[in-house]
């Protein structure tokens, strides 16, 4: 994958515009620690050219994504690795290391130069010119090839790196997990696990390596209104350029677009919406005329999918637990044409025993361990406390799904989550309760593309059950 990513925006020029490292400098300060809500919340206030805001949430949503690794180069380069470095000014250091080691288009001087100059009002700005100046000179160009597992080396894409003149990160040899958190910028706990259940470190590297790439930017195309290659070639006579996914069933677009301007994103022909995605309700195996539930619908891309599968002939009930999710969801049923579809609070869903479903899609809330590429903070949120509540909560869900499934009738499981715990341990558990069910198909998707664009799909899992 080029290191080089889609949302460099104005960089190429050797100076990338000061508003945009302003804007992601205020969102990585963001108190809260929620820096993608702040960051939408500033383009929002300010609307900036769209390469500059394309740049803004590369620089934010990149240090977001590189932090652990950026702290360890950052350390390395300290007269002290225990050092203490204020807030701010270790802020605009992980913004000057990224754009020193994973943007090829902005030149060390510039990233170095802004850096100094945003920390200019009483900051330590020889201190971080030093630190800055300092990465600069010990690293190398961008090489390609297999990933070295070394404590010198720093991946950039799925198949190129940059070596330091020195040892930056843990030493593999002695502490993989150590390694693999600080080179691959992911919690000790997340780490620990990766190495377990994907068979060691290098097992582990490839789907670390998925967790940093720059999405691409994957369109589900609407069946009931067009085909992949008709949006291909609509988006190719607007300038946009696009490739059809692997699947058939969606596209890829190569450029950045801001997809709620895309005429064919008004008119209902697409969806953003994940391969993974759409594969779970390709596996649902839904028919015209059926009865359907979708459990954890809003904002409703896979809702969306149902009706399109369903030749939207037959009922969906789409349940949420916020009428403002369920708000987000009807403005795309009116967009993609859809008829079938009732919203429900799921504080109502009880009284829907009554009349058992064909179907019904348990899409549960998870830890999102399988999109970390696109929910770039979910993996500093990530914690063993917190994975055993989803768990217990995906338990109650899956059991409620079953009794609301007509003799005879699916049940579909899925999460966007590659943790064993969250996926066919919750299966295991609910079969241990509801007898009559059986699994007619599951299976672990792990993340891949990043190398091949048309080939992406986020990591998952989903179970397909019936019922005697």
């Amino acid at each position: 994958m080029n290191s080089s990513g889609p949302n460099e925006g104005g960089a190429a020029s050797g100076r990338a515009p000061a508003r945009a490292r302003d804007l992601a400098l205020a969102a990585l300060c963001d108190r809260a620690g929620n820096v993608t809500a702040h960051l939408n919340r500033l383009l929002s206030a300010g609307p900036l050219p769209p390469t500059e805001a394309a740049l803004a949430k590369e620089l934010a949503m990149g240090v977001v994504r590189r932090k652990r690794t950026l702290d360890a180069v950052i350390a390395a380069f300290l007269r002290r690795r225990t050092q203490r470095v204020p807030g701010k000014a270790r802020q605009v250091l992980r913004l000057g290391v990224y754009q020193l080691l994973f943007l090829q288009r902005v030149p060390d001087f510039a990233a170095v130069n802004e850096a100094v100059e945003q920390v200019r009002r009483g900051g330590p700005r020889g201190f971080v010119n030093a630190v800055l100046r300092g990465v600069a000179r010990a690293v190398s160009p961008i090489q390609t090839g297999e990933i070295p597992l070394s404590p010198d080396a720093v991946a950039v894409g799925a198949d190129s790196f940059r070596r330091f003149d020195r040892p930056v990160f843990v030493s593999p040899n002695e502490d993989a997990a150590g390694f693999l958190a600080e080179a691959f910028s992911l919690p000790d706990e997340l780490a620990v696990r990766w190495l377990v259940s994907f068979g060691g470190l290098r097992g582990a590297v490839g789907v670390a390596l998925h967790a940093n790439s720059r999405p691409p930017l994957v369109l589900r195309v609407n069946a009931c209104r067009a085909t992949a290659a008709e949006v291909v070639a609509r988006l190719g006579a607007a300038g946009v350029e696009a490739v059809p996914h692997a699947n058939g069933l969606s596209v890829v677009v190569r450029d950045h677009v801001n997809v709620p301007n895309l005429e064919m994103f008004t008119a209902g022909l697409v969806q953003p919406q994940d391969a993974g995605a759409t594969a779970v309700v390709a596996a649902a195996d839904v028919r015209p005329g059926m009865r359907v539930l979708d459990m954890c619908a809003a904002p409703g891309g896979k809702t969306m999918h149902l009706a399109e599968r369903m030749d939207n002939d037959g009922e969906i009930v789409a349940v949420d637990v916020r009428e403002e999710r369920l708000a987000l969801l009807e403005q795309n049923r009116r967009r993609m044409g859809v008829t079938i579809v009732r919203p429900l609070l799921a504080e109502k869903v009880a009284a829907l025993a009554e009349s058992p479903f064909d179907v019904v899609l348990v899409d549960a809330p998870c830890s999102n361990t399988g999109v970390l590429a696109r929910r770039v903070e979910a993996r500093w949120r990530f914690s063993a406390r917190g994975l055993r509540g989803l768990v217990r909560d995906q338990q109650g869900l899956l059991l409620l799904a079953g009794q609301l499934v007509r003799p005879g009738g699916t049940l579909v499981y899925s999460t966007c989550s590659l943790e064993t715990e969250e996926n066919g341990e919750v299966v295991r558990d609910f079969l241990s309760h509801a007898r009559t069910f059986r699994i007619v198909q599951q299976r672990r998707v792990l993340p891949a593309g990043a190398d091949e664009p048309a080939r992406w799909s986020d990591g998952g899992y989903f179970a397909i059950l019936r019922t005697s």
